[in-house]
């Protein structure tokens, strides 16, 4: 009697008569397990057919795969087998045939790291620091900006200027002023002009397009200039030439590329205005009256609590920390709170009934690793509570909850979030406003999705979290993980519908 293993090399040579065919099938139905190695060397059999058969002729190996021949009788048997083999390896097969879940993609091929007093030019994009920038054109007026390619090379612009970025190691310049830093591992970085392209070598440079012409000067390392009808130019440490055939080499020269080669100076002292602005505004803020609660997360280091700067005519309690750790905002001295564990959140108390409301916070979303994320949501749910989180799809909800026995309500934002807006300080904002009959979502001042109010009866928030959420479980039950992953430095709550325009207001660039 045969060995299961000769019976299955047989079978897959084509040569397994019809009372080997029945051996196998009776010792398939006795050890179920062989049922898994009988799937494993079809699978083996049929990749390297699929090998041999992309292989070129030339050099494809002499591997004689016979092609199968079975009697009546055999196929019988072999039948009987995979229907067995079904049985007893249902669960491998699943596994192995599932498909795979579709990746996530991105076309980004840098960051815009840095920028100071950029005034962007209308109707193009509008990007702030931290974004994951595709390819297409960077337009500004004015300011500077840093931007850091994904091939390694970092690119400092003043505008006004124009850099549409062609891919992780190359771009086009069309005007204005811009250096570059290029470590060796992003060696061979490109930018194209209207008069040639400079391919970098390892180095700093500087270029100067204007209506003129180009210019370029190499502080450190060599760069070659390609031009369309000339031998390729290069240009070592000190040089510096006009970026046309036949000229002369000229010293190079640090002065008229002074703000790009001190943009750390300069965007430290933009964010030390922008810290100072926020202030400002922050304190306009505390005298609203329609203002019931204002964390603005400006507590003593340590603190675990937080303290609710609303004017003293309408302030709520201020809120307790659980676990939740002190980081850095937006700016030196601007503090937020991490939200990265299970037990990260803030508690936070609002008595009382609302009949219209705006919410508003000032946060950096890391990534959407659960279901449902929370911003802000009301403990447990019904009777009017209200939950405002961000789904794993990257829309922003406001979750209402109906009155006794009725239905709740989502109110959803178009997809706004995906991995190229991970990591960055946005402004978010929900308006629940019956008067116009509508929940309007914001996202740094304009408007992502408006939907028809359902239910206009007043909300009742009561005890709510910000980073996370409670559902006032009983004891010992399970109760769905909605924590945060990201960091929050601002969070208002109005009693009021707030306008568009009152909310472009509070962003700040």
């Amino acid at each position: 009697m045969l060995e299961a293993e000769v019976l299955i090399q047989h079978y897959l040579e084509g040569r397994l008569t019809e009372d080997e065919a029945a051996e196998l099938h009776r010792l398939l139905e006795a050890r179920p397990e062989l049922g898994e190695e009988l799937l494993e060397q079809l699978q083996l059999d049929s990749m390297m057919r699929q090998a041999v058969k992309a292989m070129p002729r030339h050099q494809a190996p002499v591997i004689l795969l016979p092609r199968r021949r079975f009697s009546f009788g055999a196929l019988i048997g072999v039948a009987a087998a995979a229907a067995v083999l079904a049985i007893a390896s249902t669960a491998l097969w699943e596994q192995l045939t599932a498909p795979s879940a579709a990746e996530a993609t991105t076309t980004s091929v840098a960051v815009l790291s840095r920028s100071a007093n950029v005034i962007w030019e209308a109707g193009g994009a509008a990007p702030v620091a931290g974004a994951a920038l595709s390819p297409g054109w960077l337009r500004i007026k004015s300011g500077l900006m840093q931007i850091e390619f994904y091939q390694g090379a970092r690119v400092s612009v003043e505008g006004p200027a124009a850099l549409e970025l062609v891919s992780a190691g190359e771009a086009f310049f069309a005007a204005g002023k811009l250096s570059a830093h290029v470590p060796p591992q992003a060696k061979g970085f490109r930018i194209n002009t209207k008069s040639g392209s400079i391919v970098d070598l390892g180095t700093e440079f500087a270029l100067d397009v204007n209506d003129a012409g180009a210019e370029v000067h190499v502080f450190d390392g060599e760069v070659e200039l390609h031009h369309e009808r000339a031998a390729v130019q290069p240009l070592t440490t000190g040089q510096a030439m006009e970026f046309a055939p036949g000229s002369a080499l000229q010293s190079a020269s640090t002065n008229g590329f002074a703000s790009l080669l001190a943009i750390d100076a300069e965007s430290a002292a933009h964010q030390r205005v922008q810290f100072e602005r926020w202030s400002s505004m922050s304190k306009r803020l505390n005298q609203d009256p329609s203002v019931l609660l204002h964390f603005d997360f400006q507590d003593s280091p340590g603190s675990r609590m937080l303290g609710n700067r609303a004017g003293e005519a309408n302030s709520l309690p201020d809120a307790s920390i659980v676990a939740s750790q002190w980081t850095q905002g937006r700016w030196p001295g601007k503090q937020a709170l991490e939200f990265r564990q299970l037990s990260d959140r803030v508690r936070v108390s609002v008595p009382g009934i609302l009949s219209a409301f705006t919410l508003a916070t000032r946060v950096r979303v890391d990534g959407l690793e659960r279901a449902f994320n929370s911003l802000f949501m009301s403990e447990a749910w019904g009777e009017r509570r209200v939950h405002w989180q961000i789904t794993k799809e990257g829309i922003i909800r406001l979750g209402v909850a109906g009155g006794k026995d009725a239905r709740h309500t989502d109110y959803d934002s178009m997809k706004f979030f995906t991995p190229e807006r991970f990591g960055q300080w946005m402004l978010l904002a929900v308006v629940f406003d019956p008067v116009k009959g509508n929940v309007t979502h914001f996202a740094n001042g304009e408007s992502v999705g408006v939907e028809t109010l359902t239910d206009k009866t007043p909300v009742n928030i009561g005890l709510a979290e910000l980073g996370n959420w409670s559902d006032h479980a009983e004891p010992g039950r399970r109760v769905a993980i909605r924590h945060l992953s990201g960091a929050m430095e601002e969070f208002v709550l109005w009693n009021r519908a707030l306008s568009a325009d009152e909310l472009a207001a509070l962003v700040l660039p």
